[in-house]
């Protein structure tokens, strides 16, 4: 009889292990015990198939937690065993998805597709396919008791059983006479119960040394033979190990291979990437942040804790967590492997999400540029194109110039630190670094507002000597309660701007209607009526290109003016009041540094940006009334 263990995140890699085990297993009878949280949707059906056609039999037995996609593997038991305190859950699959209506009904045709398939190997259970039905539903936990009387186990693993497979693959090694008395003296529960989780703790500690190697041709089969040998202890699996690996002449450290044909390729480091980006995901999930499409496995990383992840990565990258507190593992993950970029991308994403879902009424009515450095920036305001001339057969081409306004100004650095301790991580108090820096990312938003509305509403004079606002450029209204006939002089005195060289109409069309919150309804009253909303016109229609308008309100506005409003030209259109970020830096991003003389990593935020008025023209202000 041989035993193999299913432990952890299901994938196709531990599909390929059992797939090798059944193969070594021959026809001999195989027990599988299973303690994971779940995985692969695809690759549980091909475990399960693989060990639902093994002959002569399957046992399956569940130590610890069965979720998921375990639940389905676990059907494949002829019989199914669950330990007094083991879990069992079955869920509906499920999987993140984007597109129009009919590529969204194609991904839920898959998803009952799936369903059935499931259903399939849940019938075991003899329940009526509603029952099924139900449980592939939202999702479903079974203690063993309620397992076994749902169908979906047949029995509890008797204690003075539960290391009975492993003992019988230890008949496989000489036991002295004297001591072969002893092992078959019937045990005390009390004492079972510490032999079995004895047992346990070192095929575990075993598969946590031996991770690194388990893709050297051969490992799979090296590394059964260690847990399967009694005398293999967690202190000297080491030893064994690389007596193995210098047999095999093969490199010692964390390296992992796939055959493809003609070479074996290492795949450790994508292996990596793919379980940072689930517990990436996983995290942000569980704070309750978006993620439009996570990962396919972040949903059964989510139970991970942040040690726990910083435990796996460090397993990965072949560093031994054997014998470590959680504080020391978490003190290992923060200084070597990839944990600590992981903690850095879940705070770039979740400072990003908050920066991208904050208020941002500035941004839809101003332009953006990039400059490359922090030094003071001219940027060219351009006339329209002199008019052509004709040109007669044979004769010269002339040449004619734009006229140039120039507007200064520069970018400036905005930030802060903040702190996260070693005992914020180990409480895996995710708003450590989840909240905060989605805090800071909505932040630099109001800090972008902040200055855009102050340019709109301040007093400096541009380059010409005059306010934004003011007479001379013919931008500035007489004060008009908001109407369709003030919103008409607006428009017109916008149109009628001409350009710098005086050769030409601009003709610049108004796109949005800018607002304090105290005309807010007003306003969207006046935009989205079809008549004219006044007494003096009753019944008359409201003009299209008022409705056309776009809506723009912030509450700064009301600090400066409860009356004044505002129009402005498409940014596309003309530059008026712009956006300036620093070219090929992050808007805005995190820098991390471990320190050293205290327990806690270090967190900057920064933003370098600058907000300037580049053309009056395509803005028009009217105090009010």
């Amino acid at each position: 009889m041989r035993t193999t263990e299913i432990i952890g995140e299901i994938t196709d890699v531990t599909a390929r292990e059992i797939l090798a085990e059944l193969a070594l297993a021959g026809d001999s009878p195989v027990v599988v015990r299973i303690n994971s949280q779940g995985g692969s949707v695809q690759a549980g059906v091909t475990i399960y198939e693989a060990l639902k056609a093994h002959r002569p039999s399957v046992t399956v037995e569940i130590v610890g937690w069965a979720l998921s996609a375990a639940s389905l593997i676990a059907m494949a038991g002829r019989p199914v065993r669950m330990a007094p305190t083991s879990l069992l859950m079955v869920h509906a699959p499920w999987t993140s998805a984007t597109g129009n209506a009919s590529e969204l009904r194609d991904t839920a045709a898959a998803l009952d597709a799936v369903a059935r398939s499931m259903r399939a190997a849940f019938s075991r259970t003899k329940q009526p396919p509603k029952t099924i039905d139900a449980w592939l539903t939202g999702e479903h936990w079974f203690t063993a008791e309620e397992a076994i009387a749902a169908g979906l186990a047949d029995e509890l693993i008797p204690e003075m059983q539960a290391c009975a497979p492993m003992g019988v693959m230890a008949c496989a090694f000489s036991i002295p006479d004297h001591i072969k008395g002893k092992l078959m003296a019937t045990p005390t529960p009390d004492a079972t119960a510490a032999a079995r989780l004895a047992d346990l703790e070192r095929r575990e500690a075993i598969r946590t040394d031996f991770a690194p190697f388990l893709k050297h041709p051969g490992g799979q089969q090296f590394m059964n033979q260690l847990l399967d040998d009694k005398t293999c202890t967690a202190e000297n699996a080491g030893p064994r190990i690389l007596s193995w690996l210098a047999s095999t002449v093969e490199p010692i450290g964390a390296y992992r291979a796939e055959f493809t044909g003609e070479d074996f390729v290492d795949t450790s480091a994508g292996q990596l990437r793919d379980f940072a980006a689930a517990a990436s995901d996983a995290l942000l999930i569980r704070a309750g942040m978006r993620v439009p499409n996570p990962h396919p496995s972040a949903r059964d990383l989510s139970r991970m804790s942040v040690v726990d992840m910083a435990e796996r990565l460090l397993s990965m990258s072949g560093i031994s967590t054997r014998g470590m507190s959680r504080s020391e593992i978490l003190s290992a993950g923060l200084t070597r492997g990839d944990f600590p970029e992981l903690l850095l991308g879940v705070g770039n994403r979740a400072l990003r999400d908050g920066y991208e879902t904050a208020p941002n009424s500035h941004a839809v009515w101003t332009a953006e540029r990039e400059v490359v450095d922090f030094r003071p920036q001219n940027l060219l305001q351009l006339s329209e194109a002199p008019d052509l001339r004709r040109v007669n057969e044979g004769g010269e081409f002339t040449y004619s110039y734009f006229s140039e306004a120039v507007e200064s100004f520069s970018i400036e650095t905005f930030g802060r630190i903040i702190a996260l301790t070693r005992q914020a991580l180990i409480n895996d108090d995710l708003g450590a670094f989840t909240r905060i820096p989605e805090a800071f990312g909505k932040a630099a938003r109001r800090l972008e507002a902040d200055h855009v509305y102050a340019k709109l509403t301040g007093t400096g004079n541009l380059s010409d000597g005059l306010p934004l606002f003011h007479a001379d450029h013919n931008n500035l209204g007489a004060a008009a309660a908001l109407s369709v006939e003030s919103l008409g002089v607006a428009r017109s005195a916008m149109r009628r701007h001409k350009t710098m060289n005086g050769l030409g109409y601009l003709d610049l069309m108004p796109a949005f209607l800018i607002v304090p919150t105290s005309l807010e309804t007003e306003a969207e009253s006046l935009l989205s009526s079809l008549s004219r909303p006044d007494a003096t016109h009753s019944g008359v229609g409201n003009p299209s290109w008022v409705r056309s308008l776009e809506l723009v309100s912030d509450p700064r506005l009301d600090a400066v003016s409860e009356t004044a409003w505002y129009l402005a030209a498409h940014p596309a259109s003309a530059d008026g009041i712009i956006r300036a970020y620093l070219a090929g830096a992050a808007r805005p991003d995190i820098i991390t540094e471990q320190e050293f003389r205290v327990d806690q990593s270090s967190w900057k935020t920064r933003l370098d940006f600058g907000v300037a008025i580049i053309d009056y023209r395509s803005l028009y202000k009217n105090p009010g009334a």
